[in-house]
């Protein structure tokens, strides 16, 4: 029979078991801000499974960005109010 094409969230999921032992030489602050990256990621997983990537790198780094590019809009914003 035909392989099984393994899903996004597991592909991801195995990215991330990779980089576990990046994520334990964090610093807690740091820790932290690398956990929020990865829950952006798994936050977007409709949008990042539909790149046909071979490799999810790619769709969890766009992920990362647009995350990262939100919360930056959102602390511009929170300053021009503040002006």
């Amino acid at each position: 029979m035909g392989r099984t094409v393994p899903t996004w969230r597991d592909r991801i999921e195995r990215r991330a078991e990779y980089w576990s032992s990046f994520r334990k030489t964090l610093r807690s602050d740091e820790r932290e801000e690398f956990d929020r990256l990865l829950k952006s990621v798994r936050s977007r997983s409709s949008a990042c499974g539909m790149l046909p990537a071979s490799d999810e790198l790619e769709p969890a780094l766009l992920a990362m960005l647009v995350e990262l590019s939100s919360r930056i809009s959102k602390l511009e914003g929170a300053s021009k109010g503040d002006a």
